[in-house]
């Protein structure tokens, strides 16, 4: 591990809290956490261990945050990695002595809770998504001291342990403007706000406006396609299906978007069609840019899994279908299309909802405070 890089100097800190994040690339539970350090209590002295190198690291050094960053744990660590990562994290244990460990995600919860056990120093696994959760989840909930989920869904795979070990249920912070909503007047537009990856439902989303199109022959679809290295053609391969639906240049699938809050004002009706692969992957703790279509007045159709039904009110936010199949999902999508009331009053009862459960200051201050309750036994 590099020597810390600091950006401010804390004086009389009432809570010394670590945090390990697994990755250092800018993914949803990185965003969260920044926008939780964001909301952090004044007096709360926080620093960072980030696994693998990236952006994130910058980020945490803006936010004021000093940052240790980890080589060499690249992909998943064998038990090598996992051993010379233990004896590094006991020595900065021992040198800064923390209140409590955060650990974001499944490797930071993996690689730090020996080092914790060794030194007596608390540790809380944030649980943000169910990757590898038949493998590893109630192993791991049992060698730490606490969950903290990102939804009640999420916590489902710790079994047993989950009534002793779930400190909280904190979903994920939106930061979009409190003010920012959209008109939901433009153009018939469906889309999602996701990576380029299978199991974000990309085709789904395709072949139920293909569905839909005799109605709506104008209709649009827009959702981004972020590059992941594991599919490099997705991208491709999901034109090539649009061209040969018959939707053509109806179908926008941007690589990379500036802000989430400029394509969310395109769309009429935000969709979340996110499945488990035969791999595993694929479900969410909970959807951050669902939430945030719904914070900005979009209704929301969304595939059953995960955490994600804690994030619609169904029949009022938007509505849930049990899986991700096309024509559920047109079927959900079409009342939205037909009718201009139905989706301003949708949106609106999104907006209120999102804002009393999901605001930056409302999950930051449940997060915290399970942490110092952690902290203090």
């Amino acid at each position: 591990m590099r020597r810390p890089r600091s950006s401010r100097t804390v004086c009389c800190p009432a809570l010394k809290i670590l945090v390990v994040a697994s990755y250092g690339l800018l993914g949803g539970a990185e965003l969260s956490l920044l926008t939780f350090l964001a909301h952090r209590p004044p007096d709360a002295d926080v620093r960072a261990l980030v696994v693998t190198a990236g952006p994130v690291e910058e980020r945490l050094l803006e936010a004021g945050v000093p940052v240790w960053t980890a080589s060499g744990y690249e992909g998943r660590p064998g038990p090598g990695d996992a051993a010379r990562f233990t004896r590094s994290l006991d020595s900065l244990l021992r040198r800064w002595r923390p209140d409590v460990v955060w650990a974001l995600g499944q490797k930071g919860a993996l690689l730090a809770a020996p080092a914790c056990r060794r030194r007596g120093v608390p540790i809380v696994w944030h649980k943000v998504d169910l990757s590898w959760d038949r493998q590893l989840a109630p192993a791991l909930a049992a060698a730490v001291d606490a969950v903290i989920s990102v939804s009640e869904g999420a916590s489902l795979a710790i079994g047993p342990l989950r009534h002793r070990r779930v400190k909280a249920i904190v979903g994920p912070p939106i930061t979009l403007d409190p003010g920012f909503e959209v008109g939901l007047d433009g153009p018939l537009t469906i889309g999602t706000l996701a990576r380029g990856a299978p199991y974000k439902g990309h085709d789904r989303i395709i072949r139920a406006a293909a569905l839909l199109s005799d109605e709506f022959p104008e209709l649009r679809v827009l959702a981004s396609c972020g590059p992941v290295d594991e599919y490099p053609d997705l991208r491709d391969e999901l034109l090539a299906l649009a061209s040969e639906l018959g939707l053509g240049g109806r179908v926008e699938l941007p690589a990379w978007v500036p802000t989430a809050a400029g394509l969310l004002e395109q769309l009429t009706v935000f969709v979340n069609a996110t499945y488990r692969d035969e791999h595993g992957f694929g479900l969410e703790g909970l959807s951050g840019a669902m939430l945030e279509a719904s914070w900005a007045g979009v209704p929301v159709v969304a595939a059953r899994g995960g955490g994600t039904a804690e994030g619609v009110v169904d029949g009022e936010t938007g509505r849930l279908v049990d899986r991700a199949d096309p024509e559920l999902l047109a079927a959900a999508i079409r009342p939205y299309l037909r009718d201009p009331e139905l989706r301003a009053r949708t949106g609106a009862a999104g907006r209120a909802f999102t804002r009393a459960n999901f605001a930056p200051a409302i999950a930051s201050e449940r997060l915290f405070a399970a942490l110092a309750e952690v902290a203090q036994g």
